[in-house]
């Protein structure tokens, strides 16, 4: 029988010192370190609710993600978001990025080769679970992170893993101009390795993986998508929104589907792109974390 969740996550045990970050609202906070890498973690919801990780997109811990957060918890989610870089609290999508394509923990931003922060949020998911009552989590990656919700997926406490708009590596000609055909466009930044053990797993119905883009999005280009589709072909959904010609209400192609896309239009009916994309998550989520046993795996990948 599973232990009762803490109602406060420790810090790791192999913290050298604790070092605390700065107050956000009504989450509270821990201090997570695994091998060389180290970053305070903020959670809030419900004890008993299924644990989820969020991760950051390159616009790093932005009012948008803590936004997005929230809607979770409301859901009825209880809600951890690492704190990986960037200023809390502040959306800084270019400085965020010129920092990342030098940084190692992020591997540079290169395709091909899994950043060294996954293995430690990895470590973090497991610590998650263990201090959860053994709970399943799930994992949502965004943009910048969106890919790393692969690897995660070789945890064996991650069943529902999602990739929103997995935009790395980035493809700054097609994104300004939609120029360029080449690998690039299908790489992610992921090893081999790590996708063929991410790939078994899926296979055996124990995990389950969700992507979302929005059609006419060029920092996520359809290719990524359609090299999910292939090496996945098990256990993936694939989920797509609007139409090749929509743009937002700033004139920009849709890219941040949870986050941005959904702030921008705070009236917006149900059908809107942003709502629907949300929908589909949170039942992707009640599906795989709150069942009493795995639902059958679906054999093909879906597409809408």
């Amino acid at each position: 029988m599973s232990a009762a969740p803490a109602a406060r996550i420790p810090d790791s045990a192999n913290a050298q010192s604790v070092q605390v970050g700065r107050a956000l609202g009504s989450f509270d906070q821990f201090f997570f370190a695994h091998g060389r890498l180290a970053h305070p973690v903020y959670y809030a919801g419900d004890q008993e609710a299924p644990p989820v990780l969020l991760l950051p997109e390159i616009a790093g811990f932005s009012p948008g993600l803590i936004m997005f957060a929230e809607r979770l918890i409301d859901a009825r989610f209880r809600i951890f978001v690492p704190w990986l870089f960037g200023t809390l609290g502040v959306r800084a999508p270019l400085r965020n990025g010129i920092r990342l394509c030098v940084s190692s923990e992020f591997a540079r931003l290169r395709g091909g080769v899994s950043s060294p922060v996954t293995t430690w949020l990895r470590a973090l998911t497991a610590h998650i679970s263990r201090h959860s009552g053994g709970s399943k989590v799930g994992a949502i990656g965004m943009c910048l992170t969106g890919a790393f919700a692969i690897p995660l997926i070789i945890d064996p406490h991650v069943v529902a893993a999602v990739a929103a708009q997995p935009a790395v590596p980035l493809a700054p000609l097609f994104t300004a101009l939609g120029i360029g055909r080449g690998k690039r466009l299908s790489q992610l930044n992921v090893s081999d390795s790590e996708i063929a053990a991410a790939r078994a797993r899926l296979e055996s119905g124990r995990a389950h993986l969700l992507t979302v883009r929005c059609r006419s999005d060029r920092l996520c280009p359809r290719a990524r998508i359609e090299r999910l589709r292939r090496e996945f072909p098990l256990g993936l959904e694939i989920r797509e929104y609007a139409e090749a010609s929509d743009r937002n209400p700033l004139g920009e192609r849709p890219h941040a589907t949870f986050t941005k896309e959904y702030r921008l239009v705070p009236d917006a009916p149900p059908d809107h792109y942003s709502r629907r994309a949300f929908a589909d998550l949170v039942a992707f989520l009640e599906t795989h974390l709150r069942s009493e046993r795995p639902p059958a795996l679906d054999r093909s990948p879906q597409g809408v």
